[in-house]
């Protein structure tokens, strides 16, 4: 196929991108449709394909542009060589979903699935989440039982995600429209005092 003529081949392709994110997170790999990703990019069928020759393809760059930047995050906590905490760890890992919740639906898409078409974008995630679980100081030993902050973020984990579920249940609690900006320093209030209170 010849090259298509276009302005901005770039930011065509992160708009291709854009519209296959917002597609997988809503849909998972099964239920999306190439078809629907070029509607929504605003792009022909064609131009699509010149741009990612396979749906495989697209979701493994998709995931691996989402996953890099919380590697980014994991890689930078603790590089000044200062020690690194749970409760940066949790914070900073809320506001990263809070900027992109795409990912936490993904995840979840994948983690249901089992499938391994994005192992090497996933494993180079929870490679780097092991390593800054890891280099979490650990209190239990010095006799503080239940407080190693290790268990502290597992076990807060999901209290991090559950919010951004596109889930009938938290939309009665919270509303439709539960991402404005108060919402977001209120939720990020709450998990502050819930870490106070576990660690």
């Amino acid at each position: 196929m010849g090259r298509p003529k276009d302005a901005n081949p770039e930011q065509t392709r992160v708009t291709i991108l854009d519209a296959a994110e917002d597609e997988f997170a809503e849909h998972g790999f099964d239920g999306t449709r190439m078809v629907a990703i070029a509607t929504r990019a605003g792009v022909t069928h064609g131009l699509l394909h010149y741009y990612f020759d396979s749906k495989d393809g697209l979701y493994e760059q998709v995931v691996g542009r989402l996953f890099r930047r919380h590697l980014r995050l994991f890689e930078q906590l603790g590089a000044d060589g200062t020690v690194i905490l749970a409760r940066d760890l949790v914070l900073k890992s809320f506001d990263l979903f809070w900027e992109h919740p795409n990912q936490v639906r993904i995840m979840l898409w994948e983690m249901a699935s089992g499938d391994d078409r994005v192992e090497t974008a996933m494993k180079d995630f929870y490679d780097g989440m092991a390593r800054a679980l890891a280099a979490l100081p650990a209190r239990a030993a010095s006799g503080e039982a239940g407080k190693d902050p290790r268990d502290v973020y597992v076990s807060i984990l999901g209290a991090l995600v559950v919010y951004f579920f596109r889930d009938p249940a938290i939309k009665r609690l919270f509303g439709e429209n539960r991402f404005t900006e108060a919402d977001r320093k209120r939720r990020r209030a709450h998990l502050s005092a819930l870490l106070d209170s576990m660690l």
